[in-house]
């Protein structure tokens, strides 16, 4: 089949380009037989339904297939992943950190999981016994908790509350109840203004001002800025992203490969690094996302603190070490936003 779609002042766009440029794969002719094949055909065969969405100028198809590329694990799940390990849960949920025991018990046990960090979630609308698995992440963007399921399906046409897994079953209705998700909270506006942080913080966070970072939201630029090289010049070679993106695609969510951060390192895990720090009392010269002098002392006074080695680098140890103590509520000095809980949309990281 075809792989090209039409955009509004720009002309035919092919997205075998985009294709080929999914970790481990090598063009759309690999893809066809596949969940990545599925999805991509199931956004060709849903071009009027994008533009009935009017997703379909270059800014906001570009940002839409960068945020849903992310999302999806580079359009390899149709679903949440929530066969978490025991350090795996600890790691990701709060109620999990609280109560170590009870992640040995729920580990590999994804019912229990989804039930345990999403069930009896007001926020969620999860107020029925089950609700936390029957209504986990789904779909293009992942869709969690029964009024997300409600709302969004009402918005799409789409019974989604007694039939959840249609968005899994059938690629085209995951394309619209997403299309609808995002012409709903304003992203076609947001898009146009081509400010991928914000695209990412309302798809993830909920809220396009959120102060914290959204989940992977230094991938979801990275994969954001492809898609746009392929939208905007359909007839020149989209960018090969950087090699760090490649890695943290490729790798499995246990195990994300981010780079350390140090002196010069600027963006949004700066900005949760500092954030952390100053919940811990260790003052960094200002929350601004730029690791500069007050963030390197900062953190050579915790690693001091904590017997880490003591480079003044954030590596992961260093990371993990101030996130985990941040979470503590018996080490915070002030009150901490909670990052850690499991976000209404976005699929969850092992």
């Amino acid at each position: 089949m075809a792989s090209f779609v039409t955009i509004k002042g720009v002309g035919d766009v092919d997205l075998d380009r985009i294709a080929r440029l999914l970790p481990g794969r090598k063009g759309w002719d690999i893809l066809k037989l596949g969940t990545q094949g599925r999805y991509m055909k199931a956004i060709i065969d849903s071009w009027s339904v994008l533009e009935r969405y009017e997703i379909n100028t270059a800014l906001r198809l570009g940002h839409f297939f960068g945020q849903g590329l992310v999302e999806t694990g580079w359009l390899k799940y149709t679903e949440e992943s929530l066969s978490y390990s025991a350090e795996g849960l600890i790691k990701t949920f709060r109620v999990y950190r609280r109560n170590p025991i009870l992640a040995k018990q729920h580990a590999r046990k994804p019912e229990l999981i989804a039930n345990t960090v999403y069930g009896g979630r007001a926020d969620l609308g999860n107020t029925q016994e089950g609700d936390g698995y029957k209504f986990r992440g789904r779909g293009f963007i992942q869709l969690t908790g029964r009024d997300n399921y409600t709302r969004y399906g009402e918005a799409a046409g789409i019974d989604l509350v007694n039939d959840p897994d249609i968005i899994k079953r059938d690629l085209t209705k995951s394309i619209e109840v997403a299309a609808a998700f995002w012409k709903t909270n304003g992203l076609n506006e947001l898009a146009d203004t081509n400010d991928t942080v914000k695209v990412s913080r309302a798809v993830n966070r909920g809220d396009p001002n959120a102060a914290a970072a959204a989940n992977h939201e230094d991938l979801r630029i990275v994969w954001t800025e492809t898609a746009l090289a392929v939208t905007q010049k359909p007839y020149t070679f989209a960018p090969v992203p950087r090699e760090d993106a490649i890695l943290a695609a490729a790798a499995s969510p246990e195990t994300p490969s981010l780079k350390p951060l140090k002196v010069g390192s600027k963006g949004p895990r700066v900005r949760e690094l500092q954030q952390d720090l100053e919940t811990l009392g260790i003052a960094t010269g200002g929350v601004d996302g730029a690791f500069g002098q007050g963030t390197h002392r900062a953190v050579v006074a915790f690693q001091q603190e904590n017997g880490l080695a003591v480079t003044g680098i954030a590596d992961a140890a260093t990371v993990t070490a101030i996130d985990k103590a941040a979470d503590d509520p018996s080490r915070t000095r002030v009150s901490t936003l909670d990052r850690t809980s499991a976000p209404i949309f976005g699929p969850a990281t092992i």
